[in-house]
């Protein structure tokens, strides 16, 4: 296709039309993203009330409760009374459980509840269930981590339970029982779940597992995790709650994370479940700012509507014959959640790849297609996409390091005007570099070039990761029929009006290209919502492959607007994007400014008391104890070799003994003893830490440990070195270590160090003086370490 720079105005308009279409479309697909805030009564009458939780999330998160805290004892006694409040009687699970990598390890009080079924425990009809009836679990939990009161992780979603439990109940009996479990632990390593699934015979009836959990405290409630051979769970799923926003390449990104929710202790066990999540605005997750006045309203009804329709639906349906093949599936708006079988990713990806074979060779008969310029063209787009993300992430990073107040957000762009802004700049770049290379390639040229590389992505997902293929599918699939439209219509025209002059043309290329739009605008922003800034590069690739195929379309615009002003208006939009970016940032971490850390360090053993700060920039103002010659530097003597917190920069100042009691180390046994044919030395110890400690980090540094255990747990079979674990809610009688090393080893080599973290002073004649130099609660957050080692003999 040829495009012609003197257009008539009829053209602009067109044109113009189209680039106001455009921007409509993106809108919408953002603004339907989002969940609607609908009335009490409407909600109400689902059996939600939102006026209800809201009061029973206040009740809650009004102190800090993590695990083994006197805070989290007396949420535990509320929710208990809450629970029988509704008729029902819940059920205490006591269990010192250990998380499956062996990093974690705790005493837990789960509380569970059974809502009995129209089956009331037994089958009564035999053609409606399998010989074994399953039972719908449905998790949160109720646990905090020490600096956050808990709201939208995962006070909110426990609230949803309870308000759905008292809406069931009253409303009568699902087929299935419904199982309850509010997890203690979760935050410490998923301590709760495992050990519910470790020793609570509920266990073995759980057929479908639906978890909550959030990363944030507004936005959608994703489902972004089922558990495999879901085609039938999503089947449900789109049933159940249509709007709902989920796709198949959130989970293809979720399992490359580093992340764990309680629903990995049941997906790992092959229980069919599906886990949901809110993830907007981070800047709450795991903060202060984690409170129950701050959390989307219209995010906590959706939540608590979508959780009633799930266990409605599921509460209903054989849990026996969950299990199948995957699915491919995305929201669309209007259309709901669209799936389709796994096995259809590589017969569709050959029917797009043959029509797309069909719209080169009709396109070849209209104009002469130089393909040594095609293959350039799909060479140039690749090093233009990468390039472009690669410049923009560094970039970034570099900006980031010349405003150090950044480096300590949890959310750099809290309105995402800045990803506005980074959008439009690579708009800007793929437009220049683009206008650059059409001095050698045509249009037509540069559109089959950008079309072939999506031919192979699609190729690539459909074999490797088919739950993303979706992405490149459906919209090349749209956009090759609008080609070939488009290509067929202007052959109609009479013979002196160009393609280009074509108006039906353009909006035949606009309509081909709509579906992309409306599927990628929210994908992007959830793109860059759920990896942050320092992945800035992803959403940025995303875009540029986008652009590539919006070629045609962008090819019109650019004819019938002068390439000037469109280049001045992105270049003023991108400018004011990235200025209302700061003025949003600095405003809202005014309003939620970001508290400074301040940990105590007691080491009586080798008498070292020390302040320590880890941020970034010190704020002196705040953190008076800091003298003017405070420098920072890593504290390996203090924390160990090997580990990350030994790596990690603090500013340092003398504090002076707070009275700080330290974790105790006893040997209880240590002998040579032979194992599978080899000599070993194996250490029994016991470990005990001051009733005032919220948990005690083990490490043993020195020497390989082969194998360990922790009250009778097995928290590791192979060796490894820097072997380390955790104990939350240490029974007041302390816990029994034993380890196995590799004999022969020489007297104090190894190292046993006991690290016991409090988020109080306690208060005794020492701690006092200390105490006045701590700044308010409201102010820092503050933490003290009580360390003891013993060097083995």
């Amino acid at each position: 296709m040829r495009f012609s720079p003197y257009l008539s105005s009829r053209q602009a308009w067109s044109s113009l039309a189209i680039l106001f279409a455009i921007i409509l479309l993106i809108r919408f697909s953002l603004q339907h993203l989002q969940p609607v805030l609908h009335t009490e009564e409407r909600s109400t009458q689902l059996g939600f009330s939102l006026k209800s939780a809201q009061s029973q999330l206040h009740q809650i998160t009004r102190e800090r409760h993590p695990i083994g805290s006197k805070a989290h004892a007396r949420v535990r006694d509320y929710l208990i009374e809450e629970i029988r409040a509704i008729g029902l009687v819940p059920e205490i699970q006591r269990h010192f459980a250990s998380f499956e990598k062996g990093t974690s390890n705790g005493q837990v009080e789960n509380i569970l509840v059974r809502l009995p079924g129209r089956l009331a425990g037994h089958q009564t009809d035999s053609s409606k269930l399998a010989p074994t009836k399953k039972s719908l679990l449905l998790v949160a939990h109720y646990d905090a981590v020490p600096m956050s009161f808990g709201a939208s992780d995962d006070g909110v979603s426990v609230v949803s339970i309870l308000q759905s439990l008292r809406a069931l109940k009253s409303q009568g009996p699902l087929l299935n029982d419904v199982l309850v479990l509010l997890s203690d632990g979760e935050e410490a390593g998923l301590l709760g779940a495992s050990g519910f699934a470790q020793a609570h015979p509920w266990m073995a009836e759980v057929g479908m597992v639906l978890n909550f959990d959030n990363r944030g405290n507004a936005g959608p409630v994703l489902m972004f995790e089922p558990s495999m051979g879901n085609a039938k769970l999503i089947a449900g799923l789109a049933q159940a709650v249509p709007t709902v926003v989920s796709n198949s390449v959130m989970y293809e990104v979720y399992k490359a994370l580093p992340n764990d929710t309680d629903f990995t202790v049941f997906r790992q066990r092959g229980i069919p479940g599906l886990n949901f999540a809110m993830i907007q605005n981070l800047s709450s997750y795991h903060t202060r700012y984690d409170r129950s006045e701050l959390i989307s309203p219209a995010s906590q009804q959706q939540q608590g509507e979508m959780m009633l329709q799930l266990l409605k639906y599921f509460g209903e349906q054989d849990l026996n014959q969950l299990s199948g093949t995957d699915s491919i599936y995305f929201n669309f708006p209007g259309l709901g959640l669209l799936h389709y079988p796994v096995s259809y990713a590589l017969p569709l990806a050959l029917f797009i790849t043959l029509l797309w074979i069909s719209c080169v060779w009709y396109w070849r008969q209209r104009e002469s297609i130089r393909y040594t310029r095609v293959l350039a063209s799909a060479t140039a787009f690749l090093v233009l996409t990468g390039g472009i993300g690669w410049s923009v992430q560094l970039i970034w990073n570099q900006l980031i390091q010349a405003l150090p107040s950044y480096l300590d957000m949890h959310d750099q762009d809290p309105g995402h005007f800045y990803l506005l802004g980074i959008m439009l700049a690579s708009l800007l770049l793929f437009g220049v570099a683009k206008q650059f290379l059409s001095r050698w390639i045509r249009s037509s040229e540069w559109t089959l070039g950008t079309s072939f590389i999506w031919i192979i992505l699609l190729a690539l997902t459909s074999i490797r990761f088919p739950g993303a293929s979706f992405l490149f599918a459906w919209p090349l699939l749209f956009v090759i029929l609008s080609l070939l439209l488009s290509l067929y219509f202007s052959r109609r025209q009479s013979t002196d009006a160009s393609q280009a002059e074509s108006l039906a043309s353009g909006w035949i290329i606009f309509a081909g290209s709509a579906f992309m739009l409306v599927l990628f605008a929210p994908l992007i922003l959830l793109f860059n919502v759920a990896l942050g800034f320092h992945l800035i590069a992803v959403p940025v690739i995303l875009f540029i492959i986008c652009l590539g195929l919006l070629s045609p379309l962008l090819d019109r615009l650019i004819s019938a607007i002068k390439a000037k002003w469109i280049v001045l208006a992105t270049m003023m939009a991108s400018v004011s994007a990235f200025g209302l970016g700061a003025q949003a940032t600095a405003a809202y971490h005014e309003a939620y400014p970001i508290p400074p850390q301040l940990i105590y360090v007691a080491y009586p053993q080798t008498k070292q008391y020390v302040w320590l700060s880890p941020n970034q920039v010190l704020d002196r103002t705040k953190l008076r104890m800091f003298k003017a010659d405070s420098v920072r530097q890593t504290q390996p003597e203090l924390f160990g070799k090997g580990i990350p917190r030994a790596n990690w920069p603090y500013w340092v100042n003398p504090a002076s003994d707070a009275g700080l009691v330290a974790p105790s180390i006893e040997i209880e046994s240590d002998q040579t003893i032979e194992h599978e044919g080899t000599v070993e030395r194996q250490v029994r110890l016991l470990l005990r830490q001051d009733s005032h400690a919220s948990n005690t980090r083990i490490q043993i540094e020195g020497s390989p440990v082969l194998s360990a255990e922790l009250q009778g747990q097995t928290l590791s079979r192979t060796s490894k070195d820097n072997w380390f674990s955790s104990v939350h809610a240490m029974p007041a009688e302390g816990v029994r270590l034993v380890f196995r090393l590799p004999a022969g080893l020489p007297a104090h080599t190894v190292k046993v160090r006991l690290i016991s973290s409090f988020y109080a002073l306690p208060t005794n004649d020492r701690s006092a003086t200390i105490a006045t130099q701590i700044p308010s609660a409201n102010t820092v957050d503050f933490i003290a370490l009580a360390i003891n080692s013993l060097d083995l003999p």
